[in-house]
């Protein structure tokens, strides 16, 4: 199964495609915070990857993976969301330890392909 990691930020996002191997596939992908945005990560991932299976993993940034996360939900995959700690804590394990989003967005991915993570909990919209 594919893993595509999400680095989220205000304006845009990046995401990566990881083999269950750990090979990334092909480069990252920048796309706006927007529903055209969303559309364009999807359109991406089929280019890829076509209709194989993946998961999602992303970091709780603040409130702005809510909506990419909503986005991801409503159509059916499975999101992990970690903290950015589990990711810094695989960045320092690289010799270099450059941070930028293409990377952010290979690492967190990786994260969920090693499995070592912990979750982060959303309420129940039934409250």
């Amino acid at each position: 199964m594919y893993i595509i990691g999400i680095d989220i930020g205000k304006n845009h996002h990046e995401a990566s495609i990881v083999s269950p191997e750990g090979k990334q596939i092909g480069h990252s992908l920048r796309f706006a915070t927007t529903h055209k945005g969303a559309d364009s990560l999807m359109s991406f991932i089929f280019n890829n990857i076509g209709n194989s299976s993946c998961i999602f993993g992303m970091e709780a940034t603040g409130h702005y993976w809510y909506p990419i996360y909503s986005f991801l939900k409503a159509r059916g995959y499975t999101i992990y969301v970690i903290n950015p700690i589990q990711s810094d804590s695989l960045r320092k394990m690289y010799i270099r330890q450059t941070k930028n989003d293409s990377i952010d967005s290979f690492l967190i991915a990786e994260v969920i392909r090693f499995g070592q993570f912990t979750t982060t909990s959303m309420a129940d919209e039934n409250i």
